[in-house]
């Protein structure tokens, strides 16, 4: 991103809310303004491009890795990646493990480039927002990372997920909750943390949609036609799309789904934010144990769940 951003040529939002918002967002988005706060400069840039942001992504491998490997190894498994996308975190496990590979993702689009990239190592699925097309006991562990925050219908996904899974099987799911840092998801274009809890999603996205507008802010890498290099129509005024794209997910609601799912829940954890992307987190990360607070300084959420051999 450009973090000399200027944002001249704007038209003044109304109300003390949304000026209130752009304010703390232009802070954030401008030269130094991240250093002071405690923020690393590659949280932002990051944005600039899918090769940023998919090395970002996949950087983060050995941390899933520490997650997982107490309870179960992918070697020799067959193996289900649950919101894959375009299929580079899969690709990054099989860099580690050997094991049969299934990527199932709702985006075609997605999709059709995973298969494009990997798709002679791994075999990708569409799924539906309530099925995964896959028959009875197939797959021996399903993962989802950063995905269940996304789905319309957790039930009826997890209720598949269980039926898919062989006797004994894993199914580890990291997600983050509505009221983490960064539960919003426009970190890239509204990068202050907790911007969720202190305005309503209509102001965030009165603003995005504000700041998206300015001639001088870089777009998000995944806002940019890859074939003329233009912006792409303002999609922070979809807000349909947006009511789709997150469904508010609480640390709190998501333990009700896993209760009323046959699943035997092995593990559960709240990860503190630590300070990777805001220093100071080191000192609060204690608060992601405290009922309440966990809701609001927790990085993610980690559960790992079996499916009961009988």
């Amino acid at each position: 991103m450009n973090t000399n951003t200027t944002f001249a040529g704007e038209q003044e939002l109304s109300g003390l809310g949304p000026k209130l918002c752009l304010a703390a967002s232009k802070q954030f988005l401008r030269n130094g303004a991240l250093n002071r706060y405690g923020f690393r400069k590659a949280e932002i840039t990051r944005f600039e491009s899918m090769e940023n942001y998919i090395a970002d992504r996949t950087e983060q491998i050995d941390e899933y890795l520490e997650l997982f490997r107490p309870f179960v190894s992918f070697k020799d498994k067959t193996v289900l990646e649950v919101g894959c996308s375009q299929g580079y975190l899969i690709n990054s496990f099989l860099q580690h493990e050997k094991f049969t590979a299934i990527g199932a993702d709702i985006d075609s689009d997605a999709l059709k480039i995973a298969r494009e990239n990997y798709g002679d190592k791994i075999r990708f699925i569409q799924t539906t927002a309530s099925s995964i097309p896959l028959p009875d006991a197939s797959v021996d562990v399903i993962y989802t990372i950063d995905t269940v925050e996304h789905l319309s219908n957790i039930r009826a996904i997890f209720a598949d997920c269980y039926r898919i899974l062989k006797p004994g099987g894993i199914m580890f799911v990291h997600f983050q909750g509505w009221y983490g840092p960064y539960g919003s998801h426009l970190e890239d274009i509204i990068p202050f943390p907790w911007a969720n809890a202190l305005f309503s999603m209509d102001t965030l996205l009165k603003v995005a949609a504000h700041l998206y507008e300015s001639p001088d802010y870089d777009v998000a890498c995944y806002f940019v036609d890859p074939e003329t290099g233009e912006r792409k129509p303002n999609p922070y005024l979809d807000r349909a799309g947006w009511d789709e794209f997150l469904n508010h997910l609480t640390i709190r609601q998501f333990r009700k789904v896993t209760r009323e799912l046959p699943f035997e829940v092995i593990h559960f954890e709240n990860i503190g934010f630590g300070g990777r992307t805001f220093r100071i987190g080191k000192y609060l990360s204690k608060l992601s144990k405290v009922p309440v607070a966990n809701e609001f300084f927790t990085k993610a959420t980690f559960a790992v769940m079996c499916k009961p051999n009988r």
